[in-house]
């Protein structure tokens, strides 16, 4: 059976692809191209075709390959898998108590501003303004683009990690699930990467760099190209999926791509009164994520309220 055992699914925004660089790095270690198949998320059907593994037979082909066979490990990194109500239930279906998981978490009220640009850039979302946004997904109303799935500019769904990881812990034995928070992947990667390999029971040789992948400081350079890209007409799908994935296996054609596809621009940031707006939005999520897996997250969740009712 030619299908990954370990899964890196979210959250979005908290460090996922530096971890999937860091592992794929790893010689026991293989970790599909792209990163992000969506295979598993039934309930996620537009994205899953985009994607191009809507079948068992593509997603199983991409570790088909010798060097996928020959590793310990073969990895999913698919950040929706956290939000899918249909993707951990399946996969625990097949796998049993092989399968591992990998959750990233980071600051709510960060990262959906993180999200709400990746969403821009994946052509999910017309509103350049996150305050628009948010208040729009707020009243469930959505953008007025080719959206895939309205799911994903609900922001406050997204942000909600206590939830999802709540859904998770439903089906998955805790043991076999493995956090890292986004401060500590920033601040104490060696440790992140000591830790990550004993739940994998992987030597921690070679030690990766760590450089940091897929921060938000970028967008297109020509909006008629980055649609051509990613809502392709009919015809020009299929070839224009497989170019996509050339450039991610070849060195040259990434660099090339880099260069020609993105520009610089500055790191998406909100005013203070609304950063205190989304952290009491999600005070109490956060406080059940603690819970759930047991951290101080109340840099998170900002003061406790108290009641003065009494």
């Amino acid at each position: 059976m030619t299908l990954p055992d370990v899964y890196l699914i979210g959250a979005p925004k908290a460090g996922t692809t530096s971890l999937s660089r860091w592992m794929s790095s790893h010689p026991a270690l293989y970790f599909s191209q792209p990163k992000e198949p969506a295979y598993w998320a039934t309930d996620y059907p537009r994205v899953r075709e985009i994607r191009g593994f809507d079948t068992r037979a593509k997603y199983e082909g991409l570790y088909a390959g010798a060097q996928a066979q020959e590793a310990t490990h073969r990895a999913d990194g698919s950040t929706i898998y956290l939000y899918s109500r249909e993707a951990v239930p399946a996969i625990v279906a097949e796998l049993g108590a092989s399968a591992r998981f990998i959750v990233a978490l980071r600051d709510p009220a960060e990262l959906v501003v993180s999200f709400h640009r990746t969403q821009q850039l994946l052509m999910n979302e017309d509103e350049p303004d996150f305050e628009t946004a948010w208040r729009r997904s707020l009243v469930g109303g959505v953008p007025g683009t080719d959206l895939l799935d309205p799911k994903l500019v609900d922001y406050s769904l997204v942000g909600s990690l206590g939830a999802a990881v709540a859904r998770l812990l439903d089906v998955v034995d805790r043991r076999h699930v493995h956090f890292v928070r986004f401060e500590d992947l920033r601040d104490r990667p060696e440790q992140v990467w000591r830790d990550l390999t004993a739940f994998l029971g992987l030597s921690e040789e070679p030690v990766p760099d760590f450089a940091v992948h897929n921060a938000s400081t970028r967008t297109f350079r020509s909006p008629a190209l980055h649609r051509l890209r990613h809502r392709p007409p009919a015809l020009l799908a299929a070839p224009i999926r497989r170019l996509r994935h050339l450039s991610l296996r070849s060195r040259r054609l990434s660099k090339l791509k880099k260069r020609l596809w993105w520009r610089e621009q500055p790191k998406p940031k909100v005013s203070a009164a609304l950063k205190a707006e989304l952290t009491a939005h999600f005070a109490d999520d956060v406080r059940l994520l603690g819970r759930l897996i047991d951290a101080d997250l109340s840099a998170w969740a900002g003061p406790a309220q108290v009641d003065r009712r009494s």
